[in-house]
């Protein structure tokens, strides 16, 4: 375990100073804890220079519109490699949008060459799951099925997700994606994901105080609003380190090691490689959970993201990134 990363904890003593600290989960309404993390993101983003073209799409599922923001970075319509970015947010599946995540998303697709879509899933507790994989799949299916009606590309993609996105993206892939959507996924690149629904490990143990970010009872209280029922825990939907791992495109993931959900990621890692399959991964010294929020501040934040651009190029290409 390595010190934090002073960078980060300047940044981070900085927030705090003005405000922006972490909400009390635990006894602020849900309404005004949603309104400090899009503070929180505001205040990251700001000052922002990535520019490229950008589409907002409004896809209606079942009685919802989902909002999709799209970026393009070489031109509107303009797929490199015929290759689109899915990119599901984290946020404890209670948090987050399209402009939360906006310099996340968009640094992504920049730094990759790729266009990318971040999907504004519908969150915990007024939708419960499995209701999110469900829709993030539709949308996933609605994508490449538009831009292919729109633009005339048979396109590929590659899934992205941080935290609780990195849960729905390999999750909805292993358990609802059909044999044909299957075919068109090139790889998955995942960040700090949560894995299994009971945090019991180790690292949780040594590291899921809060002192670092996340905590054991935080990560709680993000299931308990997720789930309809505490059985649900069991099922493989919700905790896929549980589902049967093979057949998977090549995954690459990226964790700090104060993150208390490294050793899920790693297990998760391990169980890819015993079956056969190709899983690269990137452990960060001296960060925490949810470091990709710093895009826009960190340069250590900045080498991760290189590192991810660098791995699903070698995806599209089918060759390997070490």
């Amino acid at each position: 375990m390595s010190p934090i990363n002073q960078d980060l904890l300047a940044i981070q003593n900085e927030m705090n100073s003005k405000g922006l600290g972490a909400p009390d989960i635990f006894r602020d309404e849900l309404a005004l804890a949603r309104k400090q993390i899009a503070n929180q993101y505001a205040y990251l983003n700001q000052g922002f220079a990535h520019q490229m073209a950008q589409l907002e799409l409004h896809i209606p599922y079942g009685e919802e519109v989902v909002d999709v923001r799209c970026y393009f970075p070489q031109g509107e319509g303009t797929f490199p490699n015929n290759t689109l970015l899915i990119y599901i947010h984290g946020g404890g599946w209670s948090f987050g949008d399209q402009d939360t995540h906006h310099a996340i998303a968009a640094t992504l697709a920049q730094s990759s060459g790729m266009s990318l879509a971040s999907i504004a899933y519908s969150l915990a507790p007024q939708k419960k799951h499995p209701y999110q994989n469900h829709e993030c799949t539709f949308i996933t299916q609605q994508l490449m099925k538009q831009f292919k009606d729109d633009y005339g590309n048979h396109l590929n993609c590659i899934l992205i997700g941080d935290s609780a996105g990195a849960n729905l993206a390999l999750s909805s892939y292993l358990h609802l994606f059909d044999e044909e959507l299957k075919k068109q996924v090139l790889g998955m690149a995942l960040f700090y994901g949560v894995y299994d629904s009971h945090p019991t490990s180790n690292s949780w143990n040594e590291l899921g105080d809060g002192k670092f970010g996340l905590s054991m009872k935080a990560m709680n209280w993000y299931w308990d609003q997720f789930l309809l029922e505490d059985s649900d825990r069991l099922t493989t939907l919700a905790a896929p380190i549980q589902a049967l791992i093979e057949d998977l495109p090549p995954v690459w993931m990226a964790i700090g090691d104060l993150d208390p959900l490294i050793d899920e990621n790693l297990a998760l890692a391990k169980k890819i490689q015993e079956s056969g399959g190709i899983c690269e991964y990137l452990v960060v010294p001296g960060y925490t959970h949810g470091f990709l929020r710093f895009c826009n501040q960190l340069k250590g934040v900045s080498e991760v993201i290189e590192a991810f651009a660098k791995a699903i190029n070698a995806m599209v290409n089918k060759v390997s990134s070490l």
